[in-house]
C-alpha cells in the first residue's frame, strides 16, 4: 500500500513537472509528431572545415579564410561565410591570434570580474518581500547552480564571444531539479540545431544524437534538453530561407502561429570579433610583408665571379664546378648548424664564370636596406583591429600608443565600446542563467515563474565601464540643477509659507531619476499630511 501511495505522488510530481516545462516552452506543444521525426542533423565533424582535414591539419586554410592564393587575383574585401558551421571555422582561427585572445579576454574580464572576498562573478539573490517558501525555492537554485557557474562560466562567456553562441546540455530529474549540467565538445554550437515554430523555440537536434540505440527514429528534442547562452544580437541570412521541416510554406496572413511548419532558427548570436575580420587579414598581411621585408635585408648576396683565364670550355667547367661545389658544401654545412642552433642563414653565395685572368677571383656585395615606413602600415592596421573588437589598441601590446600618458582613452574601464560589448556577453549569460533558474523550479517544484514574478534576481560584480561614469556624470549634473532649484525657492520662501515641501521633494528626486517607492517610505504622505496641534498651555 506504501509503494503504491509512493508511486502515486511521484507520478503526479512528474506530471506537473511535465506540464510547468510545456508552459515554459510553447512552441514544443505545437509540434506535429509527424514533424518532430523530419528534423536532420547538423553537419558532422568532418563538415566544420570547408576544406576538409588531414591528420589533423588543415588542408585548405585559405579557402576557410576567404583568401585566394593566386597571384593574379585579390580581392578588394573579404567577408565571414553565410554558411554557420563555416564561420565557427573562421572565428576559431581568429580566436588563437594573440591580439584578439587579448580583446576577447578583457571583454570577458570586464563583464564577469570576480569578487576580491568570495570569488564569484555572478550571485543568484532573492528579491525583497518574498514569502518563505519563494526563499527556500531561491535557496534551492542557488545551491544547485552555484557550482556549475564557478566551474563552468568562462567557458560559456568566452565560447559566447567567439562563436556568439555557447550551448549546455541539461539533465534533470522530477522532484529533483537540474541535477547535472554539460558544456564540452559535443556540446559546440557547430553540433547544435535549433528549430522554431511560429517564432517560438519548438526544440534541439545533435549531432550526437541516438548513436547508442541502433535503429532508433531520430526525435526532435525537447526545448529544455538545452540551454543557450546566446549574445542577444543577431544577423539573419537574407539570400537564404531558413530550411523548412514539415513543408509547410510560411503565411503570415494566417493569425494561428501553430499552424505554421517547423523551421530552423536563425538566432545563435553573434560573435564579439565576427567585424574584426577583414582588419584581422589586412593586420596579418601588412606583418607578413613587414616580416619578408626584413627577412630579405638580412640577407647578403655575394656574386663570386671565378676567372676561367683561356682555358677550353670543358676544363672551365670542371674548374667552375669544383669551386661552386665546395663554397655550396661550406655554405650546406653551415645553414645546417644554423638550423640546429636556432639561427637562419643571412649569406647567400652566387658562382658565375668570368673570362679574365686564370686564378683570379672577384667578389661583389648587395645587401638591402628594411623599410622603415612598412611599421606605419602595421599601425594603422593595428588601431582598424582595436577599433573592430572594441579594446584601445595600447591595452592589446601597444602601450606607447596611450596618449597624454594614461588618460584620453588609455584606461580598459572608460572605453564606451568596450563597455557595450561588455553589457552584450554580460546580457548572454544572464539570459541563459534565468533559463536555468526556470528548468530548475519546474523539474522540482512544478512551478512556473513568468517575468518579474521570479521571486529571484541574477546580479554581476563588475568594474565600473564607462556606461556607469557616463550615468554618475549625468547624476552629478542633475544633482546641481535641483540644488539650484531648492536654493532659488528657499530665497524666495524661507519658511515655505507658500510652498509645498514634500511637493518640492517629490519634485528633486523626479529630476534624480530615483525609486519612487523609496520617496514614499522615506516620506510617507500620512506624515507629511499631518497639521500642528496647539497644546493647552499654548491656549492659555
Amino acid at each position: 500500500m506504501k509503494k503504491r501511495k509512493q508511486k502515486e505522488e511521484g507520478s503526479v510530481t512528474e506530471q506537473r513537472s511535465v506540464t510547468s516545462l510545456e508552459q515554459l516552452s510553447p512552441g514544443w506543444v505545437t509540434v506535429d509528431p509527424r514533424e518532430a521525426v523530419m528534423v536532420g542533423l547538423p553537419a558532422s565533424a568532418s563538415a566544420y572545415f570547408p576544406g576538409g582535414v588531414t591528420n589533423g591539419v588543415v588542408s585548405n586554410q585559405d579557402t576557410i579564410l576567404g583568401r585566394s592564393t593566386s597571384s593574379d587575383s585579390k580581392k578588394i574585401s573579404s567577408t565571414l561565410p553565410e554558411e554557420r558551421t563555416a564561420r565557427y571555422a573562421v572565428l576559431r582561427l581568429m580566436a588563437q591570434d594573440p591580439t584578439i585572445d587579448s580583446a576577447i579576454k578583457m571583454h570577458i574580464a570586464n563583464a564577469l570580474s570576480a569578487n576580491s572576498q568570495t570569488g564569484e562573478s555572478v550571485f543568484i539573490e532573492a528579491k525583497d518581500g518574498v514569502d518563505k517558501q519563494e526563499e527556500e525555492i531561491v535557496a534551492s537554485i542557488r545551491a544547485t547552480l552555484t557550482p556549475f557557474i564557478k566551474k563552468d562560466l568562462n567557458e560559456w562567456a568566452r565560447k559566447a564571444a567567439v562563436y556568439g553562441s555557447c550551448f549546455a546540455r541539461v539533465y534533470g530529474a522530477h522532484g529533483v531539479g537540474i541535477s547535472h549540467l554539460r558544456c564540452d565538445y559535443y556540446t559546440h554550437p557547430r553540433f547544435v540545431q535549433k528549430f522554431e515554430k511560429g517564432g517560438r523555440l519548438a526544440g534541439f537536434t545533435t549531432t550526437y544524437q541516438g548513436t547508442n540505440t541502433a535503429g532508433k527514429q531520430l526525435r526532435l528534442l525537447a526545448p529544455w534538453t538545452f540551454v543557450g547562452f546566446e549574445i542577444p544580437e543577431w544577423w539573419d541570412v537574407e539570400s537564404v530561407e531558413p530550411i523548412n521541416v514539415g513543408g509547410i510554406p510560411v503565411d503570415l496572413s494566417v493569425d494561428d502561429p501553430t499552424l505554421e511548419g517547423l523551421i530552423e532558427s536563425q538566432e545563435y548570436g553573434t560573435s564579439l570579433i565576427a567585424t574584426s575580420y577583414g582588419p584581422w587579414l589586412d593586420l596579418l598581411d601588412a606583418i607578413c610583408s613587414m616580416n619578408m621585408s626584413r627577412r630579405n635585408a638580412a640577407r647578403l648576396e655575394r656574386m663570386v665571379g671565378v676567372n676561367t683565364g683561356k682555358l677550353d670550355p670543358e676544363r672551365a667547367a670542371r674548374y667552375l664546378d669544383m669551386i661552386a661545389e665546395r663554397l655550396t658544401n661550406a655554405s650546406a654545412d653551415i645553414e645546417k648548424q644554423s638550423w640546429l642552433e636556432g639561427n637562419v642563414q643571412t649569406v647567400v653565395n652566387h658562382v658565375m664564370p668570368v673570362f679574365g685572368d686564370k686564378g683570379g677571383i672577384q667578389i661583389d656585395t648587395v645587401q638591402g636596406t628594411p623599410d622603415i615606413n612598412g611599421l606605419e602600415d602595421v599601425l594603422f592596421h593595428v588601431k582598424r583591429l582595436g577599433s573592430a573588437v572594441g579594446v584601445d589598441p595600447s591595452l592589446l601590446g601597444f602601450g606607447d600608443m596611450l596618449s597624454g600618458g594614461l588618460g584620453d582613452g588609455g584606461f580598459f574601464r572608460v572605453s564606451v565600446m568596450a563597455a557595450v560589448k561588455a553589457a552584450l556577453l554580460r546580457q548572454a549569460i544572464k539570459n541563459g542563467l534565468e533559463r536555468l533558474c526556470d528548468i530548475h523550479v519546474a523539474y522540482k517544484y512544478g512551478k512556473v515563474f513568468v517575468g518579474d514574478s521570479r521571486p529571484w534576481k541574477i546580479t554581476f560584480n563588475s568594474v565600473s565601464t564607462a556606461i556607469e561614469r557616463e550615468e554618475q556624470e549625468s547624476l552629478e549634473q542633475r544633482s546641481n540643477v535641483a540644488g539650484g532649484i531648492i536654493a532659488a525657492i528657499g530665497t524666495i520662501d524661507q519658511e515655505f509659507s507658500l510652498a509645498d515641501r514634500r511637493a518640492l521633494i517629490q519634485t528633486v528626486w523626479k529630476m534624480l531619476r530615483l525609486n519612487e517607492e523609496a520617496f514614499e517610505s522615506i516620506f510617507p504622505a500620512e506624515k507629511a499630511n499631518q497639521k500642528d496641534v496647539p497644546s493647552e498651555e499654548g491656549l492659555e
